[in-house]
């Protein structure tokens, strides 16, 4: 299950790799929250602050993601 929102006000992008209501937030230093699974620790998701910056300047995390994602892609996307 993958599961995307793109709040455009705030420029923020959230992304569920699975449904997991045990998990926690990490925040990385360029405004990535990676969520995980309290038992597995395994990513359940993604909370990317500035999307659309990150994509211009090509700053997108470098954590291992259970999916590939194509952010400008996806950028382009969510825009229409």
């Amino acid at each position: 299950m993958l599961s995307l929102n793109y709040d455009r006000r705030f420029d923020v992008l959230y992304i569920r790799f699975c449904n997991s209501e045990d998990s926690y937030g990490e925040e990385d230093d360029f405004g990535v929250v990676t969520h995980k699974d309290f038992t597995t620790d395994k990513i359940t998701g993604l909370t990317i602050f500035d999307f659309s910056r990150k994509c211009e300047t090509n700053q997108f995390p470098t954590v291992d993601l259970p999916v590939e994602i194509d952010y400008r892609n996806l950028l382009q996307t969510l825009e229409n």
